[in-house]
């Protein structure tokens, strides 16, 4: 039977220190007499009202299972249950089954979960002395390049259906040449961007920088993109350092110092929904995916990658 809540046992109880007849409370809250008596007993001997715990067996799992799993989720994290079952029988000798290392593994705080994958080729050391040297950099003068590619088959990646069934969606095969939009973000918001077909190598880089990024940059700001090859041209040095500029080049494999990178998720998201499905309505909803970041947007990217404004001398 179903314990009543403590906020009904005390209605209960109140209505018997008034002086409601049993009959009149029965009839109100609809308890039995036993039920009345019994909270009566119990704030007599106890003082409270709350339902007592309803004892049961305790967990099979040992202490050594809740202590020894916690090495075992860190030394492999994205092992599935099975697997674990596995190594906790070869490591401690004591088979249990999934259901219980389910259990404990959720006890322990731990869930299952989509996992941020980063290049084995990273430079760690690289990395570290990145997001030193980044605290001295000023976000206000970050002029940050990189490129998105973009087709006519993009279309969302979820759709609603009946429980137990699979979603299905429609989106075209042939989807011809990519569009790349080569583009720039600032703490202020969008910068200057380039849309070309196909994709993009160092000759249109310099051409975006000399005809399109160059123009608008000014001294003293801070040009930042990837360590790619097709961005590291003396040509492109030189424009940018002629205009009273930096340059600097992020760590290899490291797109998550980059701003920006978030800037291209939400134009991905944009244009799964645009569903444009020729190359006009497509660069017209690249345009106006990039028309929506705002500079609240930029500033919340670039804090997320480490890069804030600098105060004082």
């Amino acid at each position: 039977m179903k314990a009543y809540c403590l906020d009904l046992r005390e209605r209960v109880v109140r209505a018997v220190d008034q002086g409601y007849q049993r009959a009149e409370i029965i009839k109100l809250f609809g308890v039995s007499r036993a039920t009345i008596k019994r909270y009566l007993k119990q704030r007599r001997e106890t003082g409270q009202l709350k339902r007592k715990p309803i004892p049961g067996r305790p967990p099979k799992e040992s202490a050594s299972l809740r202590v020894g799993l916690v090495a075992q989720l860190e030394a492999h994290p994205d092992a599935t249950l099975e697997m674990h079952c596995q190594f906790w029988e070869q490591t401690s000798g004591m088979r249990v089954s999934t259901s219980t290392m389910s259990r404990v593994i959720r006890r322990l705080g731990w869930t299952r979960k989509k996992k941020t994958v980063g290049a084995t080729e990273r430079d760690e050391e690289a990395r570290a002395a990145w997001r030193e040297q980044c605290k001295e950099l000023d976000a206000t003068k970050l002029v940050v390049l990189d490129e998105c590619g973009a087709h006519i088959g993009l279309t969302p990646l979820y759709a609603w259906a009946p429980s137990g069934k699979r979603a299905y969606g429609k989106a075209p095969r042939n989807r011809g040449k990519n569009l790349t939009v080569i583009a720039a973000l600032t703490w202020g918001g969008m910068g200057e961007s380039m849309l070309i077909e196909g994709s993009a190598n160092a000759v249109a880089f310099e051409q975006y920088i000399e005809k399109i990024l160059a123009p608008c940059l000014t001294e003293g700001q801070i040009v930042l993109m990837d360590n790619l090859a097709a961005h590291k041209s003396t040509r492109v040095e030189e424009l940018i350092q002629a205009k009273g500029c930096q340059l600097l080049f992020l760590p290899s494999y490291s797109p998550d110092f980059s701003p920006i990178e978030e800037t291209f998720s939400k134009l991905k998201t944009f244009l799964r929904r645009a569903g444009a499905r020729t190359r006009e309505a497509l660069q017209e909803a690249i345009v106006q995916a990039l028309q929506t970041v705002t500079a609240q947007d930029a500033q919340g990217w670039f804090q997320h990658g480490g890069y804030f404004p600098q105060t004082g001398g």
